[in-house]
């Protein structure tokens, strides 16, 4: 193998670098460049977002990185704290940092503390006061300023550094001797505008206040500098105050000011060594500085000295090796094969372009990475946006990129990189993905990203036993990361073990991004309302954004034409979503349309797991959300769970928390039925999933009943497509969900439902068929439940009588339509009819098992029968029986619900009303929240208690109760019901007892214009309305319409009421107190 590597330049390599050296002022960095052991020449990799540049070498033995700021920056905390975080970022193996320099001394002669320009000091914690003081940051509390965490700093100079200067300190007041001669090394050396030189002892004064002088000895010679141990103040305003100086030195016992550490310390763990180079007083000058800054240089020098490196290894198979070339590196020119153009609408993604970003540059970087999900979802486009970030982030990596839709366009990727890297074959034999593997594995071709897009067919990825897989050739360097994107989870999972990530579907704002910038049209987004609902309907996947806004932008089409399209037939929105469209991010001659995007994955499928095309193939015809695993075509369970992972692989299925429920991507769920269809597998499939469901939705007695409701919404989709044919799998799960609906009390749907089965039979099924009278008595029992019951009862009459002559009479298809029938006499007012057919069905059942349901809800049926028959007490006594049954099996389902509620009516009727309240209100409280709020036993249970409220003259409570009532039966039953007649009636006598005299005759005169036309003269309910209309009239001066009223009715050529009526003498009173009132006032 030949390689050449020209334009060469020497790039130092940041992880060896392990001590960083913070001198934020000129001055400071050029003090600690005089002290540099070996510099390194070489320039350290910079990046677009960027702001330092960094100077390094050796110090005692470490390799350090030299960090000041540029020139015209403003110093303080924050542009430290800008500088630590560029170097922490930079730097991932960093040990420990110093941060050196100048600072104000603040002597102190009461407490000995006789600080002097040049003298040291060096920040560390001194008993209850931390090392560090931000004296600056706080808040002002009632009690004065208060500092932030007490004046502690977050963080703490590495332990190391500060073991270091313990060391350093046992040897006070000798410290000099440590630190002294590498001063003198750089004593007489030039700086911009000088020598490091002492200024003399005799330029040091010091001043108490602003203009009053101090005077102090001189030092010996061989004491001339001094290190002083303590806590250091770090504000952001440069301090020239002589009096603000010694508010803060006496408050916070501090021994000097800088400005830097407080943002340095939190971000890099510094040690803080400075000299002293003025007092913080208006005498302040920067004559001190480069003295000042050479001794704190000098002390840091002899810090490292103390902190010994560890020897390099004796394994190092080159010792003749300079210490320049272990931390220089000779890389090549970066160099790129990036055959897709970058994207500028790209948007977003932020969240998983900083993980790829942490995950292959931070400090914990990883060799290969892995995104993974559904097919349109943007993976490509992220790595796209990635590489070219890299590219501006990282200048010094080379980028490669291998799309692997075919084996040919993998080959000719490498063949691309092999050029771009030199690499060349020596012989015709020669595999060029080997040459790159070996070459890109060696660490020669420098710091590199390859990007391997599209990974998704496991034979050219991962090899058959016939053919090595593209893995083989996937170098593994700690110099390189390898990045892929895979819909399935199985080949990321096997290139990148746990360093995969998923991803989703945009957010809303980022689809919303993306479709602004895609779209030529603005004016359309003004309309965002409309817009959501398409990105919605596109399940904010970016491919599908992409696509729609290139229709929109080529025929010029509003927004709501193209969500037309896609609400139409299915054969219309297959032709939409597989139109394909140009787009120049993408590869040239591949599948660009959502619609068609997925067929290369359903066609791998196929060929690798037929029970997960199975799977997929019911799934797409039912709901594609909440799908419960028991729903599912069964099979053996290792069968099963592979099925299930290879779905969940490819990101088609999602299985959520509860892991026996999925979900599908609509999308992909459309896509389904459209591949299924071209592969003229659609109808095969539809009769499949049909005959599935048909089989194994549950009916009672079922012992997977209780997942009857999450079987709903799944039957109805499946029902729902009338462009298949229908057989009797269809008519059977029909009859079953409409059974569903009648339980749920759904009692529209499940009249539907009966309605379309019957008539089926009925085409071709003899009148004595056992199915035929099944979906017959389902839709007499369907029209009851519906308040039908004129029709209900032709039906149900129809149904006995054929029964009655070929089924022997326990025959439980027979008893139910038996039992039905009487339910319908009952509400039509033939009881004495019912009660003959109930004691008749009681009788049958006698032989069956006390708690037997059906043989329960017999006896319900007649108590209900004897009760509106008068028979209260024989009614209570069978409702006591059922109810102590109930109570024994702890059913408490509806029909133990109804029980109660037909004791409490019973105990109202028999006067019993305190009881029957008690009744009441428990199933309000305990029972009828488990109903929907208009289901008429709990509107029936509601109106009863104000009946019963009315009785005990508790009217306040009442009225609300009965208008509540009305208010939801006016909702869901006609104006001419019976039922609700009778509810508004009963609220009518309520407002005429509570004084709303008007509002009581506006619903009676409705209700008694309706009396009038269905019912016969001698009803009660009419003739209860026609006295409380009369009654109100005679309240609001309508005395003449009110004595019409009463005189035909108590009139005995009329012979409308009977002697023995409830109401006749108070018709009678009634009609006296008009004539007395028309008397006196003649109206």
């Amino acid at each position: 193998m030949k390689r050449r590597c020209e334009d060469r330049t020497v790039i130092l390599d940041p992880e060896q670098y392990k001590v960083a050296w913070i001198a934020p002022l000129e001055i400071e960095a050029r003090a600690a460049l005089c002290l540099l052991d070996e510099r390194h020449h070489g320039r350290f990799p910079v990046s677009r977002g960027d702001d330092y540049i960094f100077e390094a070498g050796v110090m005692g033995g470490h390799n350090i990185i030299i960090a000041t700021l540029p020139a015209g920056q403003e110093y303080g905390n924050g542009s430290a704290a800008a500088l630590a975080s560029q170097l922490k970022k930079c730097f991932p193996n960093l040990w420990f940092g110093l941060l050196v320099g100048v600072a104000a001394g603040l002597p102190s002669i009461s407490r000995g503390r006789d600080i002097r320009l040049g003298d040291i000091l060096v920040g560390l914690p001194d008993g209850n006061s931390a090392g560090l003081i931000a004296y600056d940051l706080g808040k002002e509390t009632e009690d004065g300023f208060e500092l932030l965490r007490h004046g502690h700093s977050l963080a703490m100079a590495e332990p190391i550094v500060r073991s270091a200067i313990g060391n350093i300190k046992l040897l006070a007041p000798k410290e000099s001797e440590v630190f002294l001669p590498y001063y003198e090394k750089i004593a007489n050396l030039d700086h911009a505008t000088g020598t490091f030189a002492d200024p003399g002892q005799d330029n040091d004064i010091l001043y108490d206040d602003e203009s009053q002088m101090i005077q102090r000895s001189s030092r010996p010679a061989h004491i001339r500098s001094r290190v002083w141990y303590g806590p250091i103040g770090s504000g952001d305003k440069l301090l020239k105050n002589a009096e603000k100086r010694n508010l803060l030195r006496d408050k916070y016992d501090i021994i000097g000011l800088e400005m830097e550490a407080a943002g340095t310390i939190n971000r890099i763990p510094v040690g803080v060594i400075r000299g002293v180079c003025d007092y913080g007083d208006r005498h302040k000058n920067k004559g001190w500085q480069p003295y000042a800054a050479a001794m704190a240089a000098s002390y840091a020098r002899a810090l490292l000295d103390v902190i010994r490196p560890s020897l390099p290894s004796a394994s190092d198979p080159r010792p003749e090796v300079n210490q320049q070339q272990r931390i220089a590196r000779i890389l090549p020119e970066p160099c790129y094969y990036m055959p897709l153009m970058k994207n500028r609408r790209f948007t977003g993604r932020r969240s998983v372009l900083q993980a790829l970003e942490e995950m292959a540059f931070g400090q914990d970087q990883v060799n290969r990475i892995a995104l993974v999900g559904l097919g349109g979802v943007g993976k490509t486009q992220i790595a796209l946006q990635f590489a070219h970030e890299v590219k501006e982030k990282h200048p010094h990596y080379s980028i490669f990129w291998v799309p692997t839709l075919s084996n040919e366009g993998a080959e000719r990727a490498y063949v691309e990189i092999a050029k771009r890297l030199r690499v060349q074959k020596t012989d015709d034999s020669d595999d060029v993905k080997e040459l790159v593997c070996q070459h890109l594995a060696s660490g020669e071709a420098g710091k590199w990203l390859l990007i391997v897009d599209n990974a998704d067919d496991p034979d050219l990825i991962l090899g058959t036993e016939q053919k090595r897989g593209l893995e083989e050739y996937l170098p593994l360097s700690d110099n390189g990361v390898v990045l892929i994107t895979t819909r399935t989870r199985q080949i990321a999972v096997d290139l990148a073990q746990s360093d995969v990530l998923d991803v989703q579907e945009m957010d809303r704002e980022e689809a919303i991004h993306l479709f602004t910038t895609s779209l030529i049209q603005k004016p359309q987004l003004g309309n965002e309302e409309l817009v959501l609902e398409l990105l919605t309907k596109l399940t904010f996947l970016p491919l599908a954004i992409a696509q729609a806004s290139a229709y929109l932008n080529k025929n010029k089409a509003p927004i709501r034409a193209y969500l037309k399209l896609l609400e139409g037939a299915e054969s219309e929105v297959s032709k939409v979503l597989g139109r394909e469209f140009g787009d120049n991010t993408r590869y040239k001659g591949t599948q660009n349309a959502i619609g068609t995007t997925w067929i290369v994955s359903f066609d791998q499928i196929q060929k690798l797991d037929p029970l997960a095309v199975d799977l997929l193939s019911f799934i797409s015809y039912i709901e594609p959300k909440a799908i419960p695993q028991s729903i599912l075509p069964v099979s053996a369970p290792a069968e099963f769970e592979s099925a299930i992972g290879t779905l969940c692989s490819y990101s088609f299925l999602a299985r959520r928390e509860e892991a026996d429920t999925f979900d599908m991507h609509s999308l992909v769920h459309t896509a389904t039925r459209d591949w299924l269809r071209k592969g003229e597998r659609g109808r095969q499939s539809f009769q499949d999933a049909i005959s599935h469901l048909a089989a194994r939705f549950p009916v009672e007695g079922d012992f997977n009943y209780t997942l009857r409701s999450e079987y709903v919404p799944h039957a109805m989709r499946l029902l729902s497509r009338n462009d298949q044919e229908r057989g009797d799998d269809t008519y059977t799960l029909l009859e079953k969900l409409g059974w569903s609906f009648a339980r749920d009390r759904r009692f529209k749907e499940s009249s539907e439902c009966a309605e379309e089965v019957f008539k089926w039979r009925r085409s071709f099924l003899p009148e004595t068929d056992l199915l035929r009278l099944r979906a017959e008595t389902t839709l007499g029992i369907a029209y009851a439940d519906r308040r039908q019951f004129e029709d209900s009862s032709e039906i149900l009459s129809h149904v006995v009588k054929t029964q009655s002559g070929i089924l022997a009479e326990d025959e439980p298809l027979r008893l139910i339509a038996e039992y039905a029938l009487a339910s319908v006499y009952m509400n039509v007012k033939r009881v004495e009819d019912a009660i003959e057919i109930f004691e008749h069905i009681v009788d049958v059942e006698k032989h069956l098992d006390e708690e037997d349901d059906s043989r329960l809800s017999s006896k319900k049926g007649l108590a209900d029968a004897y009760l509106a028959n008068g028979q209260r007490e024989e009614a209570i006594d069978i409702l006591q029986h059922i109810i102590k049954v109930r109570k024994r099996t702890q059913d408490n389902n509806f029909d133990c619900l109804a029980c109660h509620y037909s004791l409490g009516i019973a105990l109202l009727g028999s006067g019993q009303t305190e009881n029957a309240i008690e009744i009441f209100e428990r199933l309000q409280v305990t029972g009828m929240e488990t109903l929907a709020e208009s289901d008429q036993l709990r509107l029936a249970n509601e109106h009863s208690l104000g009946s019963a409220f009315l009785q005990l003259g508790r009217i306040k409570d009442a009225v609300p109760i009965f208008e509540h009532v009305v208010e939801m039966e006016r909702r869901i039953l006609p104006e001419n019901d019976s039922s609700l007649l009778k509810y508004e009636q009963e609220l009518a006598h309520a407002y005429l007892v509570d004084g709303r005299t008007l509002d009581a005759i506006n619903i009676l005169e409705h209700v008694v214009g309706f009396n009038r036309r269905t019912l016969p003269e001698n009803d009660q309910w009419r003739l209860a309305s026609e006295r409380d209309l009369a009654a109100a009239y005679q309240k609001v001066g309508r005395t003449r319409e009110a004595i019409e009223i009463l005189e035909r009715a108590v009139s005995a050529k009329s012979g409308i009421l009977a002697y023995n009526y409830p109401y006749r003498q108070e018709f009678r009173r009634l009609l006296l107190d008009c004539h007395d009132k028309l008397k006196e006032t003649g109206n």
